[in-house]
């Protein structure tokens, strides 16, 4: 195991921007955190192999997290002096090239209430022989970047969506990158049409017959009365490679709602049983849940899916019920989850 001292742990502990397009990010502490550091077994992605790609036996340890240096160098878990930058992300995508190269877009680490918290903006290489590249970008050129997708096309990677930091997101707008595999250079692609919006959690394929990526499910940010919400994604999208315009595909217009707590966070302390929140005062039909807190129903002949969440109940519409139908509809459930819950409940579209 390569050996860190505590005086280049001290100079290179934190993430960074690169200062060129790109910049090579040669710190031996960063590829330390990607090459010796161990692998807790409570990693939420679970090895490597299961996705899908074949990493080399040293890379398989890198993805413990800050807490090995924080234990290694005896660093108190605080806000103060920032996060210590790791491998550990989610939300990161991972390529395996034909010639053996993976390479590794930004992700994040943990939510924003732990002290290591970031979001990354950077490009990892692992190489078919053990070799680590770590390449920075300036900010304005690559911001940081979670939850988006990385599509292979060509000598290229094209990178879209992302969730980002919140004051950064820009409802209805859909980002697009291109990565070039030759040196590594990332440009903002200007594209047009009918776009997915802020999109993120989404699934990418690739028709390189057509040069069409195709953009299905995940959710998106939108932004209602000043404040962001974020909406699951139920219309596919195309992008073309060569005019880089995006057409809509679908026209599902499904709608969902919301029921939450007037008053509180978490309905979670309280958790109503799905049973107890079906409607009864509507003609509806229940179908087989794909989870225990899930429930499916059929009113009118549309599909509509109840889904009991840590902050909220979610009811999806997979169709065009008549309006009167369908706010009778959603206030019973809202009605149940009250009664359920005994506190007071807000429905939002």
């Amino acid at each position: 195991m390569t050996e860190i001292s505590r005086e280049v742990f001290d100079q290179q502990r934190k993430p960074r921007f690169g200062n060129a397009n790109p910049e090579r990010m040669s710190l031996s502490f960063w590829e330390w955190m990607i090459r010796d550091s161990p692998r807790s077994p409570d990693t939420e992605e679970g090895p490597l192999e299961e996705s899908g790609l074949v990493m080399r036996e040293g890379m398989l340890k890198s993805m413990y997290g800050p807490y090995r240096a924080r234990d290694f160098f005896n660093i108190p878990l605080n806000r103060e002096e920032g996060p210590i930058w790791t491998f550990d992300r989610m939300g990161s995508t991972r390529s395996v090239l034909p010639d053996g190269r993976v390479i590794c877009v930004g992700g994040e680490h943990e939510d924003f209430y732990d002290p290591d918290f970031y979001i990354y903006n950077d490009v990892v290489v692992l190489g078919p022989d053990d070799q680590i590249e770590i390449y920075g970008y300036p900010k304005a050129v690559f911001p940081p970047t979670d939850f988006h997708t990385a599509t292979v096309a060509a000598k290229k990677i094209v990178i879209i969506g992302g969730l980002g930091y919140v004051n950064e997101r820009r409802p209805g707008f859909t980002p697009a990158y291109m990565l070039d595999l030759s040196g590594y250079c990332i440009g903002e692609i200007a594209t047009s049409g009918e776009m997915p919006g802020w999109i993120s959690e989404h699934e990418a394929s690739w028709d390189s017959v057509k040069g069409i990526i195709t953009i299905k499910g995940g959710q998106v940010v939108r932004e209602r009365g000043g404040r962001q919400r974020i909406c699951r994604n139920y219309e596919d999208y195309a992008l073309d490679l060569q005019s880089w315009v995006w057409q809509r595909l679908t026209d599902r217009n499904w709608r969902e709602f919301s029921i939450r707590q007037e008053k509180g966070v978490f309905m979670l302390e309280q958790k109503p049983k799905v049973e107890s929140l079906l409607p009864r005062d509507v003609g509806q039909s229940v179908l087989p849940p794909e989870r225990e807190e899930n429930a499916r129903f059929i009113v009118a002949g549309v599909p509509v899916s109840l889904e009991i969440g840590v902050r909220n109940i979610r009811i999806l519409v997979e169709g065009s019920l008549p309006e009167a139908l369908s706010a009778r509809m959603v206030e019973e459930i809202r009605a149940n989850a009250e009664a359920a819950i005994r506190r007071r409940c807000v429905l939002e579209e």
